[in-house]
């Protein structure tokens, strides 16, 4: 991500020991980690100091280094997971990204989720990781599907933008946000009244889980978080309706958990 210099004000400054008013590129990548293994020293550390749940968050692109994730996992013992993996979907955006990895980089929410779920399923590990789904999620119907297609949990930033006030005029990277939103000019930021937004942040939160809700019960589970790939069918291109049990069978358990994959295996 690019946070321009303009945004970096003393105070941000100070808190990312960053110098003031000059442009803050993060990096792709967090340079301690260069492979699975370190992957998972890090996350062994960061809850060792925290005492918290530790995951990790990712836009899934190939899939070979999940394997190669579960297999570490499965030799350190089960504990060494993260608690959670949160699957970004391409479709997921931000206003402080180059613009060719917001439009070609990442597989969507469809493909990337059910990758995820499975190759947990398929290590034994779906009980100890939490999958967590994000990526344009902001209406019940879709927020249900994610749902269904293995999702513990769904995340949305983009519709609480929207509640807030967000008109999309894509100008978040320049300080120059209308709505006061995305910007730190105290001239715009006047426009950004909590004691109006939050009313509206609440009314959405409450409408969606509430509207969310009404789908699993017509489904015949008793929460959101019974609902299956079995509940919900997807429109073709055909015009034909297919389950998504079909379209993303479950598959079974490969590898119990604790075993050491080898290549002969």
């Amino acid at each position: 991500g690019i946070l321009p210099g303009a945004k970096v004000t003393p105070e941000i400054a100070e808190i990312r020991g960053i110098p003031v008013g000059h442009d803050s590129i993060s990096p792709n990548r967090h340079k301690d980690i260069n492979s699975e293994a370190e992957l998972l020293d890090l996350i062994a550390r960061v809850r060792e100091i925290t005492g918290k749940p530790v995951g990790i968050k990712t836009v899934i692109g190939q899939s070979g280094w999940l394997d190669q994730l579960a297999t570490e996992i499965n030799r350190r013992g089960i504990e060494s997971a993260p608690d959670f993996i949160t699957v970004d979907g391409a479709e997921g955006g931000t206003g402080a990204a180059p613009q060719p990895l917001i439009d070609m980089v990442g597989l969507s929410l469809r493909e990337a989720l059910p990758v995820v779920v499975d190759k947990l399923i398929e290590y034994g590990l779906r009980e100890r990781v939490r999958v967590i789904a994000s990526g344009k999620l902001m209406v019940p119907g879709n927020v249900a599907w994610a749902l269904c297609l293995g999702a513990d949990v769904v995340v949305t930033a983009r519709g609480f933008m929207f509640a807030l006030g967000c008109i999309q005029a894509l100008q978040c990277n320049r300080n120059t946000c209308p709505t006061g939103i995305t910007t730190h000019d105290p001239s715009l930021q006047y426009g950004l009244d909590p004691a109006d937004k939050s009313v509206r942040v609440a009314s959405f939160h409450r409408n969606l889980t509430h509207e969310i809700g009404l789908i699993a019960h017509s489904c015949g589970v008793r929460s959101p978080r019974e609902l299956h790939r079995r509940h919900a069918r997807e429109v073709q291109d055909t015009g034909r309706s297919v389950l998504l049990d079909e379209l993303f069978p479950t598959p079974s358990v490969r590898v119990a958990p604790g075993t050491v994959v080898t290549e002969q295996q």
